[in-house]
This record gives C-alpha cells, sequence and structure tokens, in this order.
C-alpha cells in the first residue's frame, strides 16, 4: 500500500541507522523544500578532525570576504549545489560570522550573507564547530532513552498533548510509528516536567509569539499532515523532517546564534544541555 510505505519512508530514521551517500542526505537541504536535511551522525565523527582544522577564527580582508558570501548566497539559490565548497566557504569564514554573532549583529543580516545557517544540515555543522558535539546523534539518543519515562509521569497524564497521543495511538500497530509518536510526545512534554513555559519551546497548532527559538508544530500525530518548523524573531528560519531534528535544531540554534536562554524555560534547555554534553547535573 502506498501510503503506508510513505509513512515508513517518512520514519525510517527510527528503524535503522541513516547509512545514506553523504551527497543524498545533502542534497534534501534545498532551497525552498519543505523537509530539512538529517546529518548523519557516522560522517559528523569521521569528518571532526577536519572540522578542527578550522577551526581557529580566520581574519579576511573585505573583498575576499564579500566574494566568499556572494557565492554563497548565489549558491544557496540554486537545487543543485557544490557541498564541498560550502563547507570549504563556511569554514574559512567561521571567524567573521563569529565575531558578527558575538557583536549582536541582527539575525536578518547574518542570515543575509550566510543563508545556509538556515540548512538544518548547516546548523549542526556550525554546532560540531563550536563544540566538537554531534548535537542530532546526542537528540535521538536523548528522546529515545527517557520518552517512556517522561509519558509515565504523573505530571503529564491529563496533558492535552498526552490524550491526543493516547488516541492517535490506537490507529497504528507498526512498532517504528508508535516509537516515534512517543518520542515526538515526550519532546512536547518536556517543559511540562519541568514546570516551564512551554510556549517559549514548541507552540503546537499556533502561532508563534516567541522572539527567543521555538518550534511551531502542527498536527504532531497525523502521519500525513504533521510539519515542524524552527523560528527565531517570529520568523521561519528552518522546516524539520521531524521532532528530533527539530529539537535538534532548537538546541543548536541557541549556541550558534548565542542567544540567552529565556529563564522561563531554563530548566528545560539545561536538563537537555546537561545530556548532550554529558555533564552531570543535579
Amino acid at each position: 500500500v502506498l501510503w503506508k510505505r510513505a509513512l515508513k519512508d517518512r520514519f525510517k530514521y527510527v528503524r535503522r541507522p541513516v547509512e545514506d551517500d553523504e551527497q543524498v542526505l545533502r542534497n534534501k537541504c534545498k532551497f525552498g523544500h519543505k523537509r530539512g536535511q538529517t546529518r548523519k551522525s557516522s560522517f559528523v565523527e569521521n569528518k571532526l578532525d577536519d572540522l578542527r582544522v578550522k577551526e581557529e577564527p580566520v581574519h579576511l580582508e573585505g573583498s575576499t570576504m564579500d566574494l566568499h558570501t556572494k557565492w554563497l548566497k548565489q549558491e544557496y539559490m540554486k537545487t543543485q549545489r557544490n557541498w564541498k565548497e560550502v563547507d570549504n566557504r563556511m569554514n574559512v569564514t567561521i571567524g567573521i560570522r563569529r565575531k558578527m554573532i558575538n557583536n549582536k549583529a541582527p539575525l536578518k543580516d547574518i542570515l543575509r550573507l550566510f543563508p545556509f545557517l538556515r540548512c538544518p544540515y548547516q546548523l549542526f555543522r556550525e554546532f560540531q564547530l563550536l563544540t566538537h558535539m554531534d548535537i542530532y546523534k546526542k537528540t535521538v539518543e536523548i528522546l529515545e532513552i527517557y520518552s517512556e519515562s517522561i509519558l509515565s509521569l504523573y505530571v503529564v497524564r491529563n496533558n492535552p498533548i498526552n490524550i491526543m497521543l493516547q488516541e492517535n495511538l490506537k490507529q497504528y500497530t507498526e512498532e517504528d510509528i508508535l516509537k516515534y509518536m512517543k518520542m515526538t510526545a515526550a519532546c512536547l512534554l518536556l517543559p511540562d516536567v519541568f514546570g516551564d513555559d512551554s510556549s517559549l519551546f514548541a507552540v503546537v497548532n499556533e502561532e508563534v509569539k516567541a522572539v527567543t527559538p521555538v518550534l511551531e508544530v502542527k498536527n504532531p500525530f497525523n502521519m500525513n499532515s504533521c510539519e515542524f518548523a524552527l523560528y527565531i524573531e517570529r520568523e521561519e528560519l528552518a522546516q524539520l523532517d521531524d521532532c528530533t531534528m527539530a529539537l535538534a535544531a532548537l538546541l543548536a540554534a541557541f549556541h550558534v546564534f548565542n542567544i540567552p536562554c529565556p529563564k522561563r524555560i531554563h530548566r528545560t534547555l539545561n536538563f537537555l544541555e546537561s545530556l548532550v554534553f554529558e555533564v552531570r547535573n543535579p
């Protein structure tokens, strides 16, 4: 059945490790394409040494900088991109980019010069350059380990998200789909577990009002129409394949764009970051 095949393709990351060709993964991240690009964790690990070579700030002359940013803007508009050259130019411009971000340059100016930061792949890669951590791989591990525990907590028993989950679980029997739906629910319920403001974390079927990074989620348990997007300053930064990628992008955005964590979501993000960076936290 075609719909069942499409459904399994959508959630294939929980069925088996992603072992596709690197170029195939990168080609998913196309201008105007609905879905973002998953980051192959094994590739990130293999390229760690290459990334470290470029981590020192690079000081470029104005004309050289202009050539790089002009090329990046032109390449971003293409459907077939030279990803190897994109990586190279993002590497050599990281010093300038970090200086702009640390000096609180407007986000729109940063994205105008470096539009590839809208690509989940490049957002995760930038996080990798800064921290040497594979944020996507870590996020998958967190949700797989903690989902069942989160959903069993009394504090979320009568939460609308959990009620919605339980209603939708009855419609499916495939193990990978049930696992995906539980991971999605656990992610969305995290702020409620910690007593934080969920509107600063993920907005479900409502308008985004927060200026800090927040997820927009539509129809989270509708297998035909669920959508995930990352918003910053009430503007859509990237559309994402699934909840795991969305959560990874949210965490990465705070670090990549050097955005302070809002106090009303601090406990949730602190919990997630302590797991990502493997820091012991009471």
